[in-house]
């Protein structure tokens, strides 16, 4: 006869996703996902071992049993953050079809969604740039290389078709709309209008950012208020 307390076909059926080695991601995700939150906060080195293991509710010697070390933590964060980043690469390659302003609408949808799933991404990706560690910021270099390539690429058809300003260095303008989106993604949870909700002011700022790149970068962009169009003449010819 089997013992009550040993394991037979029938309770391996009834053992919920923490066992086996799904109880082992978990603790590791939730380690990410506060080592980020804190380092978004407070930037990395202002942070130890055992900030995030109180965040997680772990203890340190738990938590080292996942990532060795600090510096170990610090390189999985920035792992997950372009290994998010090149998951929605993908996405946004299918956003670049169709007329410049129905792509500019659908690049900065997808590019909303990579930071909406990922609250805390910009924020961390602006204070590793700032922070200035070399090797973290290599790191976040080759991993949006190939968005950097995609957009500057995306720019020089444009200009080839009439629709992007010719006198746009593509490199250049790539960085200026990143910068742009990122420091407004990382702003965007603490800043505020006094009488406006927090919903409708991200709709706002959001909207406003987006004419802000449209009329940069489409030559069809209407002049602002008391603005006289551009002559075609004034505009530099690509080689």
């Amino acid at each position: 006869m089997r013992r009550k307390d040993s394991p037979g076909a029938g309770d391996v059926k009834t053992r919920g996703p923490r066992s086996g080695k799904a109880a082992a991601v978990e603790p590791r995700e939730r380690i990410l996902q506060e080592a980020t939150r804190l380092i978004a906060q407070r930037g990395f080195g202002a942070i130890s071992v055992n900030d995030v293991a109180q965040a997680v509710g772990i203890s340190k010697q738990a938590l080292l049993y996942h990532y060795p070390s600090r510096e170990a933590l610090h390189e999985a964060v920035i792992a997950s953050l372009v290994e998010h980043a090149n998951r929605h690469l993908l996405l946004l390659l299918g956003a670049f079809t169709g007329k410049g302003e129905e792509r500019l609408e659908r690049v900065m949808a997808q590019i909303r969604q990579f930071f909406d799933t990922d609250p805390h991404a910009a924020r961390v990706i602006l204070r590793e740039l700032l922070d200035g560690d070399r090797a973290q910021v290599a790191r976040l270099s080759q991993g949006v290389a190939p968005w950097l390539r995609l957009m500057a690429d995306t720019l020089r058809q444009g200009q080839q078709e009439g629709r992007i300003r010719l006198e746009l260095d593509p490199e250049a303008a790539v960085a200026h709309v990143g910068t742009l989106l990122l420091t407004t993604f990382a702003l965007l949870p603490l800043e505020g209008w006094p009488g406006v909700s927090d919903a409708e002011w991200r709709e706002r700022w959001l909207g406003e950012v987006v004419r802000i790149i449209e009329r940069y970068l489409f030559t069809h962009a209407s002049p602002a208020p008391g603005e006289a169009p551009r002559p075609a003449s004034s505009r530099r010819q690509t080689k």
